[in-house]
């Protein structure tokens, strides 16, 4: 019988949401249960303002988080089991010429302390953006580890235990390597759209089973815009298809929230829009929010002069779904 058709004969089912730890209590009667954890999505980078006519880049995407799920013998579990549920990474804000990173997303659990049945690992936060600086997109979390967050570095690796640079399979994050598309993944989240300087833009990575990153957000160059991106989608594996990218403009528009969903995994937010070049003290916008559970948030849009930059969008919190048979 199909995972799916079996769910759908649970005697007991309990799906946990909100942040932090609470605890699941075993139904009476139990025979086995089924788990499924889902990490919290990374947030989005955020950019900065500059002078008209100078090249500044929008903030990279977030990465999706893991999905991973168990069987267990109801017998092998006590009669409560603490459940923790991952936060949504925080996005990246304007810090001056430059944005800030995003924030990981935060790590779910059922079980806590040396006692973990399963775990699920989040998304790192999006590359900052401001100036020419490239930064990559978020790692997608792993079954194995959270996604990596960018440092000065052009590859950022998806979480473990793969810890894949490129598209990833079987429980690996996908990557986040600048001046590309984030890396897709299988059950690993989907790595966060990056930026090739000030010239282009990269949607989110997807993923089959886990999350989808945050899409980079629109950039200003020397010669013109470069568009904000998409983010990626859960349930495929072709970078893309998330939340919509935001517009540039003399009036941006901010990126679009991932879908959210009761069952399987969010979409990665959609990136924000950019000021267009050359026309001073225009605002970006910010990256849209990741889908819960466990999308990646957006990058924020750059911006010119007096105007805000784009601030990267929120990540999307995690989840813990238990069927009792």
């Amino acid at each position: 019988m199909a995972i799916g058709n079996a769910l759908n004969s649970a005697k007991d089912v309990q799906v946990f949401t909100t942040t932090g730890t609470t605890t699941w209590t075993k139904p009476t009667g139990a025979k086995f249960v089924y788990v499924v954890c889902i990490g919290g999505g990374g947030g989005g980078g955020g950019s900065a303002p500059l002078a008209v006519s100078t090249s500044n880049v929008g903030g990279s995407g977030g990465g999706g988080g893991a999905v991973v799920s168990k069987f267990i013998t109801a017998s092998d579990l006590p009669t409560s089991v603490p459940v923790v549920v991952g936060s949504g990474g925080t996005g990246g804000v304007n810090a001056g010429s430059l944005g800030t990173n995003g924030s990981s997303g935060g790590t779910s659990t059922f079980g806590s302390g040396a006692t973990i049945y399963v775990v699920s690992y989040g998304g790192g936060g999006g590359g900052l953006g401001g100036g020419n600086t490239n930064r990559p997109g978020g790692g997608g979390g792993g079954t194995g580890s959270v996604g990596f967050t960018p440092g000065a570095v052009t590859t950022i690796s998806g979480g473990l235990p793969g810890g894949s640079t490129t598209t990833a399979i079987a429980g690996n994050g996908g990557s986040g390597n600048n001046a590309a598309a984030g890396g897709n993944a299988e059950y690993g989240g989907g790595g966060g759209g990056a930026k090739n300087g000030a010239t282009a833009s990269f949607f989110g990575g997807s993923s089959m089973y886990g999350a989808g990153g945050g899409g980079a957000g629109g950039t200003i160059g020397t010669v013109g815009n470069s568009t904000p991106s998409a983010g990626g989608a859960s349930g495929s594996y072709i970078a893309g298809g998330g939340g919509a990218a935001g517009t540039n403009g003399s009036t941006t528009t901010a990126g679009s929230s991932g879908t959210t969903r009761g069952s399987g995994c969010g979409d990665g937010g959609g990136g924000g829009g950019a000021a267009t070049f050359n026309v001073n003290n225009v605002s970006g916008s910010n990256g849209g929010a990741g889908g819960a559970p466990g999308g990646g948030g957006g990058g924020g849009g750059a911006a010119t002069g007096t105007g805000t930059a784009g601030l990267g969008g929120n990540g999307g919190r995690g989840e813990v779904r238990v069927y009792t048979f």
